[in-house]
């Protein structure tokens, strides 16, 4: 049978880009989650949690069709949600991030 073996860490091992670039991968995710960047991912820092209802909705850039989808969210997740409505679509937390508003309902306990 092979035998997997497993490096030492040794304080060569926290130095150069190789430590740079995965110290920097982990902070991305981590300031995605923050500020809401990745979908589906709900903090409840803005008191009003919405919950998708419909099987996808794209998220937008602007509260309209004229522009491609910038994202996706499916049914069942639940997001961070302001509660300015436009056009009959809702800003999501976060820049420029709108869903259709009939795609979502609050969940409970959120004041939307």
């Amino acid at each position: 049978m092979a035998k997997i073996k497993v490096p030492k860490l040794e304080a060569s091992t926290f130095r150069g880009w190789t430590f740079v670039l995965v110290a920097g991968a982990v902070l991305t995710v981590l300031a995605m989650i923050d500020r809401g960047g990745l979908t589906g991912l709900a903090t409840g820092r803005t008191g009003c949690v919405m919950t998708v209802t419909a099987s996808e909705v794209n998220i937008r850039s602007t509260p309209g069709t004229e522009l491609a989808p910038v994202g996706l969210l499916r049914q069942g997740d639940e997001t961070d949600a302001q509660r300015v409505i436009t056009n009959g679509f809702r800003q999501l937390a976060g820049e420029g991030r709108w869903v259709l508003d009939a795609s979502l309902t609050p969940t409970a306990g959120s004041r939307c």
